[in-house]
């Protein structure tokens, strides 16, 4: 009697264990702030519910459109980058997840996103964040435009997404064709050299005569 008991006992105890294993793998709550300065214009916003993935919840879509699991545990998931993308991203946000961690505490995962970034939302995940256990793998993020519109709904600003950066390079010139700088140079004066040019002349001239004059013997003289 004693001994079914206590096998009742256990299995009450796993069953009551297996809600809050599974209730675990999600957040509970999520805060988007910032977006530059002077941050949201209603303040940070607010997110609670079931953010088990799947569950539907707007929580759970919006963890699963930033790519959240793909940057706590899971690796080479879509989406994922090797590196930061070169691309222009906008305005930066931070949502801050809530993850119940099963020892009655709760632990904050920080996550910044660039929801306005060309060719899609841009997110990152700084790793080795403690996180149920363990810690965050982290990386980046290419997230689809759900996530933008997702953030929008929620009260971000209603933006479109940025155009990617064309920048041509500036033409080179031809060297058989002077540019417009260069023809509109005017050319050195010349009259500077012939009037210098007149002046030596008249000056050897005028020497000479002087030289001339003093060799020239004067009249003589009669007593």
């Amino acid at each position: 009697m004693q001994r079914r008991a206590l096998t009742m006992l256990v299995l009450a105890l796993l069953l009551a264990a297996v809600p809050t294993a599974v209730q675990a793998k999600g957040a509970s709550a999520a805060t988007i702030s910032g977006g530059g300065p002077g941050g949201l214009p209603g303040g940070p916003i607010d997110v609670k519910g079931d953010g088990e993935p799947g569950s539907g919840t707007g929580l759970a879509n919006l963890a699963e459109a930033a790519g959240v699991f793909a940057l706590l545990w899971e690796d080479g998931q879509p989406g994922a980058l090797a590196s930061a993308p070169t691309t222009r991203r906008g305005p930066r946000y931070t949502i801050t997840w809530t993850f119940p961690n099963g020892d009655g505490g709760e632990d904050k995962v920080r996550q910044l996103v660039w929801p306005y970034a060309a060719g899609g939302p841009v997110t990152y995940m700084a790793s080795g964040q403690k996180v149920l256990g363990g810690t965050t793998r982290g990386g980046w993020y290419r997230a689809g435009d759900n996530l933008r519109q997702d953030m929008i709904a929620l009260g971000l600003p209603s933006r479109p997404a940025l155009a990617a950066s064309s920048t041509p390079a500036a033409p080179t010139p031809s060297p058989a064709t002077p540019t417009r700088a260069a023809r509109a140079t005017p050319s050195p004066a010349l009259w500077p050299w012939v009037a210098g040019g007149g002046l030596l002349l008249a000056a050897v001239v005028a020497w000479v005569l002087i030289l001339r004059r003093r060799s020239t013997p004067g009249p003589a003289h009669t007593h």
